[in-house]
């Protein structure tokens, strides 16, 4: 029997295991740094495949290693764990237990096809050269799980990688589909919080004050000239302002304006050149408006971008497993940003865009009625064992 026959007699037969336990962590939802159930789950299925695994990587993480039986590369399989805080609204049978918590971004697929993964390679281990890291993270969705779990050394603990994969389930793709970017995948991220400091007046008074909320005001609608009139048309870059705080009462001038942000480009030369301006601007608002200001602005995340010999070796086996009609290069990359990124600065990578399109239901990631069609986990199995072989051999 061929490789890709092989995998997908062993997806076949796992798969009801891996739906019943994506529903279990559907159910249980766990935010960034709290995904302690998950990793207990986790760990429980590999313990009873053999593989050896260490605990607490980043707070939360899981690393596994799973050993060929022949010389080969180490290539790594990342697998996010976390959900968000969004109160779920599906209506399916076994939808979030926990108020105000829900996997809307499929994260619990995605743990479970890491796992299938593992169980299926765990059974071909005769045909694994080299080894597989297995890379359970935490805490994606606050794009902090990845740097916590470089900073806990899984880079440069033995053994290290020379390649990894990574994926996402994509509700626009059909299932049973694969798509992918040839490039940029995701923008960077950056995240500034900003404090204008006035002085407290009365209402009545306003010359007497210093309006910390006017001047926020101000900001807020002026900063977009940084994107309009500084950039590039031809560079993609979008700048968002989701918070601001500021005023005590309705008669009384506001002393502070906070405000919280984030900025995402493909280019850190582009982020640098936003981060100069904002800067500016603020110089001048101390004069014009009197106001002083605290920024602290820091990189969430680098762009995503592939490895073109990476992805190359990937896509091949894509096609070997899917045929090239169903894989999909995709038109454009997202604006939304993935902590992957720091894995993918650091090692070769390749990111793919597992389809999970539910045929009638309107939805998309990060939305109440999200839910993701379930041919996507042996889809998942499929791909990335094969690619995971082919990487590791080569």
């Amino acid at each position: 029997m061929d490789l890709n026959r092989r995998i997908a007699a062993i997806a076949e037969r796992i798969t009801p295991q891996l739906v019943e336990l994506r529903k279990q962590l559907h159910q249980h939802p766990e935010l960034a740094f709290e995904e302690h159930e998950t990793a207990k789950a986790v760990g429980l299925f590999l313990k009873k495949l053999g593989i050896p695994f260490r605990t607490g990587v980043g707070k939360t993480g899981i690393v596994a290693v799973l050993e060929g039986s022949a010389p080969g590369r180490t290539i790594g399989i990342r697998a996010d764990m976390d959900a968000l805080p969004i109160h779920e609204e599906t209506g399916l049978p076994f939808a979030s237990k926990i108020a105000g918590k829900m996997h809307a971004c499929g994260h619990d697929v995605h743990t479970v096809i890491a796992l299938g993964v593992a169980a299926a390679l765990s059974e071909m281990k005769e045909s694994l050269h080299g080894r597989i890291k297995f890379i359970f993270q935490p805490a994606e969705e606050t794009l902090s799980g990845a740097p916590a779990m470089i900073a806990d050394g899984v880079l440069e603990e033995a053994p290290k990688m020379d390649a990894i994969i990574g994926y996402h389930n994509w509700p626009p793709v059909k299932a049973g589909t694969v798509g992918y970017h040839p490039e940029a995948v995701m923008a960077s991220a950056d995240a500034f919080d900003l404090t204008l400091k006035g002085r407290t007046g009365h209402g009545a008074h306003p010359h007497l004050g210093i309006d910390a909320l006017a001047a926020g005001a101000y900001f807020v609608a002026q900063v977009q000239t940084v994107i309009s009139r500084e950039v590039a048309p031809l560079s993609p870059a979008v700048l968002s302002i989701g918070e601001f705080h500021s005023g005590t009462a309705r008669n009384v001038v506001a002393p502070t304006a906070i405000l919280k942000g984030s900025v995402r480009t493909m280019d850190p030369a582009v982020s640098k050149a936003i981060e100069a301006a904002v800067r500016r601007m603020l110089d001048g608002m101390k004069t014009g408006w009197r106001v002083e200001y605290e920024l602290d602005w820091k990189k969430v995340a680098p762009a995503l971008r592939q490895h073109p010999a990476t992805l190359a070796s990937v896509l091949e086996s894509t096609r070997s497993v899917l045929g090239k009609e169903n894989i999909l290069e995709m038109p454009q990359p997202s604006m939304g940003s993935e902590d992957f990124a720091w894995f993918a600065e650091k090692v070769p990578a390749a990111h793919l865009r597992i389809g999970s399109k539910i045929d009638g239901l309107d939805t998309a990631i990060h939305r109440a009625n999200y839910d993701c069609n379930e041919l996507a986990i042996p889809t998942g199995v499929r791909v990335v064992a094969r690619a995971a072989l082919d990487l590791a051999k080569s």
